[in-house]
């Protein structure tokens, strides 16, 4: 099943991948540190860095390579409805239906991050009435549940691959994408290194 999902990730370009891990990278190390005083630094970096990867992914979907590009948003919205409605009559594009969810879940993360960030810097920096943190707490757990909804369409998308045996056809188109579009490595390493450095900046190692 692993290798139905490392798949699916192979039309992403580098900066795509590295900024898709790093944001669940981070969001892990929130979710773990949210009720903790002692690692309140972590949980309000790991915001900060989220954040600071949501405003990369928006410039890189402007800018970036084709499948980066925001520009193949529209046309995929556009099938969501009929994809999910196949897959609610058990039709054989239930595949894809599954897919639409994952992918609505992706980019409405992208909105949530940005509200939970927003609500937590005001919460940390003590600016605004008490309903802010109250609303910062509710974010974050919508936030988790679209994790959870977005993990979970991955997960179903690729058992069904798997026991539908499909998978060379799909691979094969998916890895001749691979070779043309993983380029931009230099900009991934440039995102990296803005990360750890700004890490170095808030544990003050540096």
């Amino acid at each position: 099943m692993i290798k139905e999902i490392s798949r699916k990730m192979m039309s992403w370009d580098s900066p795509v991948f590295v900024s898709h891990w790093l944001l669940a990278i981070c969001f892990v190390g929130a979710v773990l540190t949210q009720e903790s005083e002692r690692f309140r630094l972590v949980h309000v970096t790991m915001g900060y860095t989220m954040m600071g990867i949501i405003a990369f992914r928006v410039g890189w979907g402007l800018i970036g390579s084709r499948y980066a590009r925001f520009s193949t948003i529209a046309p995929r919205f556009l099938k969501v409805r009929e994809h999910i409605q196949s897959a609610l009559n058990g039709e054989k594009e239930a595949l894809m239906g599954l897919s639409a969810l994952g992918f609505v879940a992706a980019y409405l993360l992208m909105f949530l991050v940005i509200f939970v960030t927003a609500t937590g810097y005001l919460t940390f920096n003590e600016i605004g009435p008490e309903l802010i943190s109250e609303l910062h707490e509710l974010v974050a757990n919508l936030l988790i549940s679209v994790v959870v909804v977005h993990v979970g369409a991955i997960l179903l998308n690729a058992l069904y691959q798997y026991f539908r045996r499909n998978n060379q056809e799909v691979g094969g188109r998916m890895a001749s994408i691979a070779v043309r579009v993983r380029p931009y490595k230099w900009v991934a390493v440039i995102l990296m290194g803005l990360v750890l450095y700004f890490w170095g900046v808030q544990f003050k190692v540096w």
